[in-house]
């Protein structure tokens, strides 16, 4: 059946924001366990530690998550590319948000002692699985329904709910310590368990809602041999494109990190502001960011990966070099703390509304899905879930303006991935679109615009 240009406007719109209500619900999951490591870390481990030691522990159960990544990310990416990209959405819906509202039910170490962080690990270790799958079916779904033109808005848009979920996390988290503080004094883990649990019930809303959802037209319509091995495939004939995706993504785990993921605990422990004011301030990094990532898109797609990432990588340039000067010197009780790291986050923000629409256009459609799995879980694997416990170590070394250090080596990464962008091969891109098969006329084209 042939549908209406209106009638097909709304079907890709409707896949769009579908496709993208996993990766809401995995971010949301991520920053209130972020959000909430303070009171897990009280709540599940030895009351005899020292504080520091048992955050570090907390952050260590936290990576647990991002180290199993890759495997269950691979296999899932592998049949993604063989049966179709949407067959998974669901089962990955339902594993996470099972995993996401068992945590908020856990007993903790003062009621079934070591079992309790056990659980705790178990829990994070079936998130991994579904996340791991989750991000990259996402990116590739959204992209491939993208129209002609409108890669890197669809993309960004996905990003944009992505933190959106950050923002619900952050928010409910902020709310669930109201409540425990001032309602439930005699239930104190409440402050904790309700966000795991409002992420539980949400994942419910969003599996319902995936029932809708389309196969890619990429997809559907390419006639192209299924890979029997598309992980050797794209380390054979994509290696350039996996190690400049991988360069990309890392980007995105840097910025999220020192910005937004490790913002309010750094801020509680470095600068000894209320726990509060510290989620206030992340609340507000947040709502910068994501509120200008569509723009960021439509630049991208109207000037091409270099400028955008060029123009990204010098906001976040600025923002970096602000707080390594200002926040040293900050009066205590100072109205800025909220405000300082809003440059920051949107230049970082910046540079994340890129990464699926970019990341996607790397790789044909036979081995979209597992290349965009290896560029991404790989990177999350190795530095996504251990970046939080690092920046604890670098703060104890270089002091309060570690973070911002570590933000200007990710500046330093998008510079140079803005330059090699324009001699890389694209497959989707700011002219070319998803079209039903990606033929080689198709990359010349996508790589001379690519700058």
């Amino acid at each position: 059946m042939v549908l209406s240009p209106q009638s097909e406007q709304r079907r890709i719109r409707r896949n769009i924001r579908l496709g993208s209500l996993g990766v809401g619900l995995e971010n949301y999951d991520l920053v209130v366990y972020l959000y909430v490591a303070t009171l897990i870390s009280k709540d599940f481990l030895p009351s005899g530690s020292s504080e520091t030691l048992r955050l570090a522990q907390t952050f260590a159960i936290y990576a647990i998550g991002f180290l199993i990544r890759p495997v269950a990310g691979i296999l899932i990416a592998r049949i993604a590319d063989q049966v179709g990209r949407k067959r998974l959405f669901v089962l990955n819906v339902i594993v996470m948000s099972a995993a996401t509202l068992a945590t908020g039910l856990l007993p903790t170490y003062a009621q079934i002692g070591w079992p309790a962080p056990i659980l705790l690990i178990l829990m994070r270790a079936i998130q991994g699985c579904a996340m791991g799958g989750e991000v990259p079916a996402a990116a590739v779904f959204v992209t491939e329904h993208a129209p002609r033109g409108g890669v890197a808005r669809a993309g960004s848009f996905q990003q944009m709910v992505t933190f959106i979920g950050q923002l619900c996390g952050a928010g409910v988290a902020f709310l669930s310590g109201v409540i425990a503080a001032n309602l439930t004094p005699g239930m104190p883990d409440l402050a904790w368990r309700l966000p795991f649990l409002v992420g539980g019930v949400l994942g419910v809303v969003s599996m319902y809602l995936r029932r809708k959802l389309d196969e890619t037209p990429v997809f559907s319509a390419s006639e192209r041999t299924v890979q029997k091995s598309p992980v050797r495939e794209v380390f054979r004939n994509h290696r350039r494109a996996a190690l400049f995706g991988a360069a990309i993504v890392s980007t995105l785990v840097i910025g999220n990190t020192a910005y937004i993921g490790f913002w309010p605990t750094y801020l509680q422990h470095s600068l000894h502001i209320s726990p509060t004011k510290a989620l206030m301030t992340s609340l507000v990094s947040i709502s910068g960011a994501l509120v200008l990532m569509p723009v960021w898109g439509r630049v991208a797609d109207r000037f091409g990966w270099r400028r955008a990432l060029l123009c990204a990588a010098a906001i976040s340039a600025a923002g970096s070099v602000l707080l390594l000067v200002v926040l040293p010197g900050l009066p205590a009780g100072s109205s800025l703390v909220y405000w300082i790291g809003l440059p920051g986050a949107i230049g970082s923000g910046a540079s994340i509304a890129m990464v699926p629409g970019l990341v996607s256009s790397l790789y044909p459609a036979e081995v979209r899905q597992t290349g965009y799995s290896l560029s991404y879980n790989l990177v999350i694997a190795s530095i996504g879930g251990v970046l939080g416990l690092v920046m604890v170590g670098l703060i104890s070394l270089l002091g309060v303006g570690a973070p911002m250090y570590l933000a200007l080596v990710g500046v330093g990464v998008s510079v140079v991935a803005a330059v090699v962008v324009a001699k890389l091969p694209l497959y989707l891109g700011r002219t070319a679109g998803p079209r039903p098969a990606d033929d080689t006329s198709s990359r010349t084209g996508d790589a001379a615009h690519a700058g």
